[in-house]
């Protein structure tokens, strides 16, 4: 990758719904085997390089090497921006499927209440299958849930809190 984007210069938004999704997701796992991470380190022996996801939920034994795990994650979630967007919906979904993500969602908080498309690995466990995309509205509060553990449920709303909040015109 020749061009990997400067994260520290991430929209507080972003920072607000990787928070989000991470607090939501880990009221339900609080007593599982399960770990919920924001921004951890994976390499893979497919891959050269490393990769950071926005958020990654980790069951089972978790083995590193220094820094960067090994296991794969059996979610990840990237929350997208103008600059990550290309990265995200290409090389890292190729990745991801490759290594066998069973769940990736990609979340954009730049759409009116929000958006989630979940993708699932398809039968050959190679390539991500849309699976649908999941549009906040207002007044009313839609339901979302990870595909892959169906009891971790909660609303768009509580994913999209605070975003737009502090926005000057």
């Amino acid at each position: 990758m020749d061009n990997i984007p400067e994260m520290s210069n991430m929209y507080p938004e972003h920072r607000f719904v990787m928070d989000n999704l991470r607090d939501q997701i880990l009221g339900y796992i609080k007593s599982s085997n399960c770990v919920i991470m924001r921004e951890a380190k994976y390499k893979w022996p497919e891959y050269d390089e490393c990769f950071e996801p926005d958020i990654s939920l980790l069951c089972g034994v978790r083995h590193r090497k220094k820094l960067n795990y090994t296991d794969v994650p059996r979610f990840i979630a990237e929350v997208l921006s103008d600059s990550t967007e290309k990265n995200d919906r290409e090389h890292k979904m190729e990745a991801y499927a490759k290594v066998g993500v069973q769940e990736y969602w990609l979340v954009d908080w730049r759409k009116p209440y929000g958006a989630v498309e979940r993708y699932m690995l398809d039968d050959s466990g190679e390539n991500y299958i849309l699976h649908d995309i999941v549009n906040g509205n207002e007044p009313g509060d839609v339901k979302i849930n990870i595909l892959s553990f169906p009891h971790v449920v909660f609303s768009m709303g509580d994913l999209m809190k605070h975003v737009g909040e502090d926005i000057e015109e």
